[in-house]
């Protein structure tokens, strides 16, 4: 009975053991290269941007450690998107004549 026990209770440590090991193994943050982040994101000025900023504050959000880079490019990208979309729709505005502003503001 007690030998029963006994594998049972080193079964479970070895699994608990191995869940462990592969838990630590993934938490692990590795920076990318700046090829991985061009590649991903498929602009080389954001991604030079992307990389310049993080390599000089250490990879770091906020006072946090950066978890998932690729998360952070998708962010970047997308506010890069709404930036151009804001300047695009300035441009549109700045071509509208006056009484086109006011008789839209009037609706």
């Amino acid at each position: 009975m007690t030998t029963i026990l006994l594998k049972r209770i080193e079964a479970l440590e070895e699994r608990v053991r191995a869940l462990e090991t592969k838990r630590a193994a993934s938490t692990k943050f590795t920076p990318p290269s700046l090829a991985d982040i061009i590649e991903y994101t498929q602009d080389v000025v954001l991604a030079k941007r992307f990389y310049t900023f993080y390599e000089s504050n250490g990879w770091k959000v906020g006072r946090n450690s950066m978890k998932s880079w690729r998360a952070a490019a998708d962010q970047w990208k997308a506010r890069d998107t709404n930036q151009q979309k804001s300047k695009e729709d300035e441009q549109k505005i700045g071509r509208i004549s006056t009484s086109e502003l006011q008789s839209f503001t009037k609706r």
